[in-house]
This record gives C-alpha cells, structure tokens and sequence, in this order.
C-alpha cells in the first residue's frame, strides 16, 4: 500500500517514537497506553499534518483512490498552493509582460503597452473574486466563471467580452503549461459563457467635410509643428494604419528609396508596409536627416508642456483633431471615425469593398492572401484618391469665437 501515517512524537518513558498502529491510532510498541496526538501523511512526494487520526487515515484513502483514478497531483497538497488562480495568474502577467530586445535595440513586449492598462484592470477584477481556489475546481465548476463575469454589471457587453477574452487566454496558458498532467487526469479547459454584443456605429464625415477639418488643423498646427498635420493627413490618407501604429514611426521606418512607410509591430503582428504616394514623399524629402531610432512624430518645443524631440503622446493627434472640429462646430467626430472609417466610405462611391480591403486598408482573411497580391502601384491610385481633397463648393463655416491661431494652446505630449 502507498503511503502511511505517522508521528513525530516520542514515548516519554522509553523514547521510542510514537509509530506503532493501534485500533484508530498510533502508540508507543513498548507502552501501549501512550498515544500519540499528532500525525502526518506521508504519501510520495506528500506531507500533510493532522491532529486526528480518522481525518489522517480518511485523506490517505483518498489519495489513494486518486492514484488509482489517475488524477494524483502533489501540487494540490502544497502550501504554497501552485495551482491556486492568483499564483497562477502572477505567472501568467510575467510571462505576458516579459521583455526583450530586438536587433535595434528597442525593448519588445508580447502585449502591446497600450493594452497593460486594461489587462491590469481584468486581472484584479479575476484575482479579487478566485483568489486563490485551485484552477481545477474551477474548471469543474464551470458556474463559478459565469458568476464571474454576471457580476460585472457596470459595464457594457463590449467590455465584459474584453474580460471574457483576457480570461480565455489566461486558461489558454495554464493549459497549455501543463497539458500533460491535466490531460493524463482528463481535465478539460473550461469553455466561457458566450457573450453577445452590438458595436456602436460611429459618426462619419463627407469626404468634403473631412477635408475641411484637416485645413483647419493645417491652420491651427502647421507654424508650431508641420508634423501635427502630415500625421493627420496621413491617417486620413492611409486607411491601414492605425493611429497608434502612426505615433510608433521611426525615422529608420520610412524608405524614401522604395517609397513605403514600415510597421514591423502592427496590430495583426504581421509585418506591415504602406506605399507613399508621390507628394507625400515630396513632403518628406523637406525635412532634415535623423538618428533612425528616434521617433519621427515628435514635439519640437514649441508647445508649454512639451519638450524637442520628445514623442507625441497617445492622443496628441486625437487633440489636434478634436481642437479643429470644435472650431468649425462639428462635434461627435472621433480621430478614428473621421480618418479612416470616414476614408472607407469615400472611397465606396469608386472601389468595390473587395478592392479597399486588399488594396487600402489590408483587412483580408489568410485564404484572400492565398489568391491575391497586394500591388504598390495599385495600393498608390487608391490612396491618391484617399487624399482629403475639396471636391465641391461646399465650404464649413467657422465659429465665430474661434481664436486666430486656434483654440488648443497648452497640449502635453
């Protein structure tokens, strides 16, 4: 038979340890009437202490009996509890948010820094309802995840899909690390409850209106920073890209040779490259030569809170954008809407949607990729195109308040 208990206590007349088995105990083999009062299961890799016999014999049985089912785990008897979910979750952050860096010397993350914030506030939200339960009985108690996430009741579907997913991949990783045991004791990854959700449509503008607004920020940025505006420009411009992936650019990421901007970390990790069209790289051959590394949307000073060559900040060019709707009265327009979703729409009226998703904005299944081929020339005429341009005599009328070199004066990066 596996395993036994025993104790550590000693006989006070003779010495002799307390081990010897008697009817629903342990005793002295020299003085039967002295019994022992404290016990431990000692069970392979097992030690587990009792201060009663019945409950000491009761857990070797089972451990036992979980020998026989295949599902002996000695990490569930541990003090430090292993596979307790916040041991596990803190494990899990540290692999997540490992560091690296690449041949240009630039620290890589697995997560995009953007997306730390939110996974910090998901993984409190899970650690402060687990705790520290074993992952297996919660993953046999798949309600207990349900519960979880029903109590999340001050935030919309969208973002309660956010925590499901972050949940997800977190049982993805624990399974994946210890595929064998589970397996071997037929422990399933627990399946999350679906949940259902509607996206807001977001507001959109004329391609004349989208015009319009980057006029207006030309008017209001240009003399403090001509790259507030080409940034913009670009956004509306360049449907592929994104306006985080546009703050990331290096100098060393734009190729004036072959005409492309360089995304080596998109969103889609896949690596990414959009072909300029001409009067872009005609602007870009206007400014100076820089180090590679540094980042080519950055402050050149002229702003209070801001200092030369310091990067823009997340939303700077969200600022600028929302600075000129409110001069011409638009509200309701966000950064995202208004470039690229507004530049999709415009370009509906002379591409099919198949030619936007491969030519201009690259969002295309992996079977698209097996049969078509992005061409730079063509991915060119389109974004000509994309260009805000004023189109018709319709012009927007200004407020009237507005100042002279506009409202935004003190912006930090």
């Amino acid at each position: 038979m596996l395993g036994g208990i025993y104790s550590r206590e000693r006989c006070p007349l003779c010495g002799h340890l307390l081990n010897f088995p008697v009817r629903k105990g342990l005793s002295c083999p020299n003085h039967p009437n002295v019994k022992a009062s404290r016990f431990f299961v000692k069970f392979k890799k097992t030690f587990l202490n009792f201060t009663n016999f019945e409950a000491a014999e009761q857990c070797l049985n089972g451990l036992r009996w979980n020998v026989y089912r295949r599902v002996y785990d000695p990490r569930d008897y541990q003090k430090n509890n292993p596979l307790g979910f916040t041991n596990l979750y803190k494990q899990f952050w540290a692999d997540k948010t490992i560091t690296s860096t690449n041949r240009q010397g630039e620290t890589e993350r697995k997560i995009k820094a953007g997306s730390i914030k939110n996974y910090k506030k998901y993984g409190e939200v899970f650690c402060n309802y687990f705790q520290n339960t074993n992952i297996k009985e919660i993953a046999e108690n798949e309600s207990m995840i349900s519960d979880c996430l029903n109590k999340l009741t001050t935030i919309g579907n969208k973002t309660k899909w956010n925590y499901s997913s972050h949940l997800n991949d977190f049982f993805t990783w624990v399974w994946k690390k210890n595929r064998k045991s589970f397996a071997v004791a037929g422990i399933p990854q627990p399946e999350l409850p679906v949940i259902k959700y509607t996206l807001k449509r977001r507001k959109t503008v004329s391609g004349d209106v989208q015009f319009e607004i980057l006029e207006e920020v030309k008017r209001i940025s240009y003399h403090i920073n001509p790259k507030i505006y080409l940034g913009i420009k670009w956004l509306c411009t360049y449907p592929k890209v994104r306006p985080h992936e546009m703050l990331s650019l290096k100098e060393g990421d734009i190729n004036l040779y072959t005409g492309h901007l360089i995304f080596p970390n998109p969103k889609e990790n896949k690596w990414k490259e959009v072909p300029l069209i001409q009067e872009d790289i005609e602007i870009l051959n206007t400014f100076p030569l820089s180090m590679p590394n540094m980042s080519f949307f950055r402050h050149t000073g002229g702003i209070k809170g801001t200092k030369a060559n310091q990067p823009f900040g997340e939303k700077y060019f969200y600022k600028w954008w929302i600075a000129a709707c409110d001069n011409l009265g638009i509200k309701g327009v966000d950064l995202y809407a208004g470039t690229k979703h507004s530049t999709v729409n415009k370009l509906k009226r002379k591409y099919s949607a198949e030619e936007i998703q491969r030519r201009g904005t690259g969002h295309v299944s992996k079977a698209f990729y097996r049969y078509l081929e992005t061409d730079d020339e063509e991915s060119r005429a389109l974004y000509v195109d994309a260009v805000p341009r004023k189109r018709s005599a319709t012009v927007l009328q200004p407020n009237k308040n507005r100042g002279k070199f506009g409202k935004l004066l003190k912006l930090k990066g």
